[in-house]
């Protein structure tokens, strides 16, 4: 049987994400797959790797980010886009502005590197010749605030881009990662109201009150967290790889360790949320 090949792509910007893709791909080596690890910027030299981008020449596709601003980065909107971050947007308005009346939709802006070697006849239309691969998508999040549901949206769009590529997702992943703003203090470290981005500042705050202490199984006593996940500062941590590797192990056996080797069919989605 020849093996199996996953093409895993991610941004990152704090490392989080790419802990948790070097997590996934020890995972797929494990299991004996051929895995094209790609890091996607904001400048890539898209030629140079186009042999190796066909979705069409892969069993699985990841596609991973980090969030900022609700959205993934950047270089990955650019990348799978129709817009390509915001160039259509600003096109379409152009053409509004200007009151054409013959107003036909502008060109779709070149993405720099082609996913699938068949294309549909016409931009937004199914390519029913193109083979489908199964697909994942994954985030990280900096996990003060709200929690988990910062991830939906971001999840939600990278699922997009793939299924727009005709890839039908089966998986989705998200844990939260160190966190670079409010919430990266240590646990139970008071939070100054005056807090800089990116620079910790602890001290006693008059405002905030002293963190309550919970007593734990072998008696020792810790305090409660400020914000919505516990320990921020050390996330993602040995828990979130131990989630990532099952997560991956999950998606692996269950879809592709087949009686005969024909992958199960996409009417399930695997979700690991944290």
């Amino acid at each position: 049987m020849r093996k199996k090949k996953v093409l895993l792509m991610y941004a990152t910007m704090t490392k989080n994400t790419e802990k948790v893709a070097i997590w996934f791909r020890e995972m797929f080596e494990y299991y004996g797959w051929d895995v094209m690890f790609l890091r996607v910027k904001a400048n890539m030299d898209w030629a140079s790797l186009q042999k190796d981008l066909y979705f069409d020449d892969y069993d699985l596709i990841l596609l991973g980010s980090p969030i900022v601003g609700g959205s993934p980065l950047q270089a990955i909107i650019k990348a799978f886009s129709f817009g390509a971050g915001g160039t259509l947007e600003k096109e379409v308005q152009e053409n509004i502005d200007e009151n054409k009346e013959d107003a036909s939709a502008p060109a779709v802006p070149p993405q720099g590197a082609v996913w699938r070697r068949n294309k549909a006849p016409c931009p937004g239309m199914p390519n029913h010749n193109n083979n489908r691969p199964l697909g994942v998508v994954f985030t990280t999040y900096g996990g003060g605030f709200y929690g988990s549901a910062e991830c939906l949206a971001t999840l939600e769009q990278m699922k997009l881009y793939l299924v727009t590529h005709d890839v039908d997702v089966i998986g989705k992943f998200s844990c939260a990662g160190k966190e670079t703003g409010p919430a990266g203090y240590t646990v139970g470290v008071k939070p100054k109201e005056d807090f800089i981005p990116g620079h910790k500042q602890e001290g006693s705050d008059a405002n905030v009150q002293d963190a309550e202490m919970y007593t734990l199984g072998d008696g020792s006593q810790v305090p409660g967290s400020y914000f919505f996940h516990y320990d921020c500062d050390s996330k993602p941590g040995r828990r979130e790889e131990q989630k990532a590797k099952a997560f991956i192990s999950d998606v692996i056996e269950d879809y592709f360790m087949t009686y005969n080797g024909v992958p199960n069919p996409p009417i399930s989605e695997i979700i690991s949320i944290s």
